[in-house]
């Protein structure tokens, strides 16, 4: 009998699906983990093998494009039920608690439980939703052994046996609350490699000991928000950001404490601080012990920058004179900055102490939101004449500019004297998506 179109069909399709059964299991899951989970749930339908295979992925993501697509509680049902039919170990679970009420957070809980049960070694709770109350992590949460724990929007409050997370390599929280007691505010992580705090609260009396530490971050949490004693014997560490809104402590003891802090970081290749740290480097307390801090770093980046400043143009002088390696440097400006150029005198960039000599590394400048003031013109005139191995030197225009403005601008940079025949001048329109800072 002769076969059909359709015969046909089947044939080549049944010999494909053959094709990809027979491929081993891991690379089958490697496959799922790129397609969305209701695809891999359709998957699931072609045969028993495949049923299997979907029910055994160790890697599970409910994230918040899954969960805003149904309701809360239908959005409930699904995660229990992939979960509790869910075959073998559990290695990485991603999930969106937004649209679940705290009502609700035992049946997060009990997803939890299970969880702690099969083997987790990556674990992601996002509750971003302003509005939501924090969602309490389960005390058989401290027992696993993860290695890598991203939480937004959470309540920290481990049982008084925890000591701290003895595998764990990555460690992000955003608008976490610490509800520690005295007997576990010293937490021991021996093999954390990045560490990122963003607006946390209840930090000032916790220790960290990590080390391996070669990230840290501390970004919204206040400038005493993290006994940053312990991470003076992070030896390892290449890169540390730092940004805080206040300032009623003491100028001189925060400008020795940071120092303290670079001094014993050799390897540190990558600095990113904020207004309130640049300043401290204007003080001789903290410039003079600079030269032997910062040989190796490569690239700065100082955020929410001020040219109407003399403080802080003096401690940006400052670094680069004290940073003979530097690479790369972004300057993210002010959006809140004062209408009209401030007076400056020419010799801030052309005096003794200027640092021409120290720029010979000098590669990359990117100013975001350039306005085109005095300081910052000069600011350039004096990096384009400093460095012989300038390449380029971006200036993201703000949007308050006009295009007469502009062109005004960039025809008195075209005039200015170069050290390096290669460096480019690139002046464009200033973005968020083309002004993000990349760190290595």
């Amino acid at each position: 009998m002769a076969m059909t179109d359709s015969d046909n069909v089947l044939a080549v399709g049944g010999d494909k699906l053959d094709r990809l059964t027979d491929l081993p299991i891991n690379v089958i899951h490697q496959i799922q983990d790129h397609i969305s989970i209701e695809d891999a749930a359709r998957m699931s339908a072609l045969s028993r093998t495949w049923r299997y295979i979907w029910a055994s992925n160790p890697k599970l993501v409910f994230d918040a494009k899954f969960c805003t697509k149904r309701t809360p509680s239908n959005t409930i049902d699904i995660i229990s039920t992939i979960l509790f039919q869910h075959h073998g170990s559990v290695k990485t679970f991603l999930m969106d608690i937004s649209v679940i009420h705290p009502s609700q957070h035992l049946v997060v809980d009990r997803w939890m439980l299970f969880l702690s049960r099969n083997g987790l070694v990556d674990l992601s709770i996002q509750n971003q939703d302003s509005g939501n109350a924090p969602y309490k992590l389960p005390s058989y949460v401290y027992g696993l052994e993860l290695e890598r724990l991203v939480l937004w929007n959470c309540i920290f409050r481990p049982p008084c046996s925890f000591r701290g997370f003895h595998r764990l390599k990555r460690l992000r929280l955003t608008r976490v609350d610490f509800e520690l007691d005295v007997a576990i505010s010293s937490l021991w992580m021996p093999s954390l490699e990045i560490l990122h705090f963003t607006h946390c609260s209840g930090l000032r009396f916790l220790s960290i000991y990590a080390p391996k530490l070669h990230r840290l971050y501390l970004y919204g949490c206040g400038t005493h928000a993290l006994n940053m004693g312990p991470f003076m014997d992070c030896g390892k560490l290449k890169i540390f950001g730092i940004s805080s809104q206040e300032v009623s402590l003491n100028r001189q003891d925060k400008a020795m404490k940071l120092t303290d802090l670079l001094s014993s970081w050799p390897n540190l290749s990558h600095l990113i601080l904020c207004r309130y740290f640049v300043k401290l480097f204007a003080s001789g307390t903290g410039a003079e012990s600079l030269p032997m801090l910062l040989t190796r770093l490569r690239c700065l980046y100082l955020w929410d920058y001020d040219f109407d400043s003399k403080d802080q143009i003096f401690a940006l002088l400052s670094i680069l004179r004290n940073s003979p390696n530097l690479k790369v440097l972004q300057l993210f400006m002010s959006c809140q900055r004062k209408k009209g150029n401030m007076e400056v005198d020419v010799n801030y960039f052309e005096g003794p102490d200027s640092g021409t000599q120290q720029l010979n590394s000098f590669q990359t400048l990117q100013m975001n939101r350039f306005y085109g003031s005095r300081a910052e013109l000069l600011f350039i005139r004096f990096i384009l004449a400093s460095a012989p191995l300038l390449q380029k030197a971006i200036l993201l225009v703000d949007t308050s500019i006009n295009e007469s403005q502009s062109l005004k601008i960039s025809k008195e940079l075209m005039c200015f004297p170069r050290a390096s025949p290669k460096s480019e001048i690139i002046f464009e329109q200033w973005s968020r998506e083309r002004a993000s800072m990349v760190v290595a």
